[in-house]
C-alpha cells in the first residue's frame, strides 16, 4: 500500500486535515478542528477593563496594558492544538509526506510548536490561508509537485 500524502490547511480559527493516496488523487477530508474563541474580539477575551496604577511622578494615574495580546495568545493555543492531533494522526496512520497551506502568521506559529518527528514529515509550506475550499477546488490552489 502507498503512504498516503496529507494536506494541512489552517488559520488561526480552522484547521482542515486532507488526504490523497496519490499526487493526483482526490483530496479527501479526514479532519477539522474550530477555535470558537478565535472569532472574539480581544476585549471580549478580557475579563474586565484594563487595571490603573499610579504615574511615577506625580498623582495622575493611567490604565495598565495586557502584558499579552489575548488574540496572539488564543492563536498559539490552537496551534499547539492542531499540532498536537496532527502528530496523533501521524502516528496512527503512515504518511510519505506533508504539504501545510496556512495564514502566514498562523504558519509561523505552527512551525513554532512542531516537534522533531511532525516537522520532518513537511515536505513544503504554503504561506496562504486556504480553509474556504472544498478538496476539489483545494486542489487547483496547491502546486502541481503535490
Amino acid at each position: 500500500m502507498i503512504n498516503p500524502i496529507w494536506v494541512l490547511v489552517a488559520n488561526a480559527g480552522r484547521a482542515r486535515l486532507f488526504c490523497s493516496s496519490s499526487r493526483n488523487g482526490k483530496l479527501v477530508e479526514q479532519a477539522a478542528w474550530v477555535d470558537s474563541e478565535a472569532r472574539l474580539k480581544a476585549r471580549d477575551m478580557l475579563s474586565d477593563k484594563a487595571g490603573r496604577a499610579h504615574d511615577t511622578s506625580g498623582q495622575s494615574r493611567h490604565a495598565m496594558a495586557p502584558r499579552v495580546d489575548p488574540k496572539s495568545e488564543e492563536a498559539m493555543r490552537f496551534a499547539r492544538m492542531v499540532c498536537d492531533r496532527l502528530a496523533e494522526v501521524m502516528r496512527n496512520t503512515p504518511c510519505e509526506r506533508l504539504h501545510i497551506a496556512a495564514a502566514p502568521a498562523f504558519l509561523g506559529r505552527l512551525r513554532e510548536c512542531m516537534g522533531g518527528s511532525l516537522r520532518g514529515k513537511v515536505s513544503s509550506e504554503i504561506p496562504k490561508d486556504l480553509t474556504a475550499f472544498d478538496g476539489l477546488h483545494l486542489r487547483q490552489h496547491l502546486p502541481d509537485f503535490l
